[in-house]
């Protein structure tokens, strides 16, 4: 503030210097002229009037007076006016550079092209302003473009992860409806197979959904009183059929008396996508750990797991709606990528936070949740 000031100041401080310029050359402008007609021109004037007929020079010098020297001061204001005019209209063509400045500013703001705006010294806090806007709208204009290239990134997630089980389910039927003679056994195959694809399809729409209500902030949390200990007990022993089957265990280091508040249902979801996605990307044979620890009335959750490095700049997307780290096992792993986008959501409308750190075949989720006490 006290910068912008300091120019407006300058700006004020150089139009006031050149209005007194103006008056000052207006004076001296006239005090010349007021010389000059009482000198020669005043005696030039006489000599013309006198060639007039029946007039003399007494007439002549009369008519003078009568007509310049008995109005000195009018004619001096009238010529000081007109002066002060002159030099005014050349004033304003002078300030006129400052509007051009301003014009071609704006219109720099308007070009799809970055331009640089610059203008004089004095007029330095509007120059600033200008280049604040247009970085704001060059960064509205990135996000926007950001906005409609996920927005097409989206469709084609769309397409693809819903074609593919339709297109099964679709191709089973038709077996069955062309093959009236098949045997039982063909049958069943067909049947168990086209339903399971079925399910998988309506497990993808029921994500797409909610994922939509989670980012449009539509959840209503039924905050109780949680304890951890026991929900992780819980989720972990419902994971214990995707446990055997890709031979991995999972550790709970933690003591037994942290308590959290917040939805159960919700943050049951969230822990449990977060497990999954551990379970997907670990080695066989290893074991995922679940730490928890409490700190300032924070719960501090670390989900570890083996395998396959993040990298960097995976790490960054990760959290996004449909970003696949893995593209090869996606198809393992049965995800729409959206699960640790769920997650997340869940996590930050509790007022906590998520975040992961990869390194050396070790993945680390790291969940910060506030509102966490030690139960007495």
């Amino acid at each position: 503030m006290k910068a912008e000031k300091n120019d407006y100041s300058r700006m004020k401080r150089k139009v006031f210097y050149q209005l007194i310029i103006m008056i000052a050359v207006s004076s001296i402008a006239v005090l010349f002229l007021y010389n000059f007609l009482r000198g020669k021109i005043g005696v030039w004037t006489i000599t013309l009037f006198s060639f007039l007929p029946g007039m003399d020079y007494d007439k002549a010098y009369t008519m003078y007076e009568a007509i310049f020297r008995n109005h000195w001061g009018e004619f001096m204001l009238l010529a000081m006016m007109v002066i002060f005019l002159i030099l005014f209209h050349f004033s304003l063509t002078w300030f006129g550079k400052y509007f051009d400045s301003i014009n071609k500013g704006i219109n720099a703001l308007l070009s799809s092209e970055h331009k640089l705006i610059s203008m004089p010294k004095e007029m330095r806090f509007v120059e600033k302003n200008l280049q604040t806007v247009q970085s704001t709208l060059e960064q509205q204009r990135a996000e926007a473009e950001l906005a409609e290239q996920k927005r097409d990134e989206l469709i084609l997630y769309l397409a693809h992860d819903l074609k593919t089980p339709l297109t099964s389910v679709i191709g089973y039927l038709s077996i069955l409806d062309e093959n009236k003679g098949m045997n039982r056994e063909q049958r069943e195959k067909c049947i168990r197979v086209g339903l399971d694809k079925a399910m998988r399809l309506e497990k993808l729409i029921n994500e797409f959904f909610e994922i939509t209500r989670f980012r449009q902030s539509e959840i209503t949390l039924s905050k109780t009183n949680i304890d951890l200990h026991y929900m992780l007990i819980q989720l972990v022993d419902e994971f214990t059929p995707q446990l055997q089957a890709s031979h991995v265990e999972v550790e709970i280091l933690m003591a037994e008396d942290v308590q959290i508040r917040g939805d159960a249902n919700y943050l049951a979801r969230a822990f449990q996508n977060v497990l999954k996605n551990a379970v997907a990307y670990s080695d066989r044979g290893s074991v995922i750990t679940i730490s928890v620890y409490y700190q300032k009335e924070n719960a501090i959750i670390n989900v570890s797991n083996t395998g396959d490095t993040i990298l960097p700049e995976q790490q960054a997307h990760i959290f996004e709606k449909f970003y696949r780290a893995d593209e090869a096992r996606q198809g393992n792993t049965g995800g729409a990528g959206l699960g640790l986008a769920i997650a997340k959501n869940i996590i930050v409308l509790h007022g906590g936070t998520i975040a992961v750190e990869s390194q050396e075949r070790k993945t680390t989720f790291t969940i910060t949740l506030p509102d966490a006490k030690i139960q007495l």
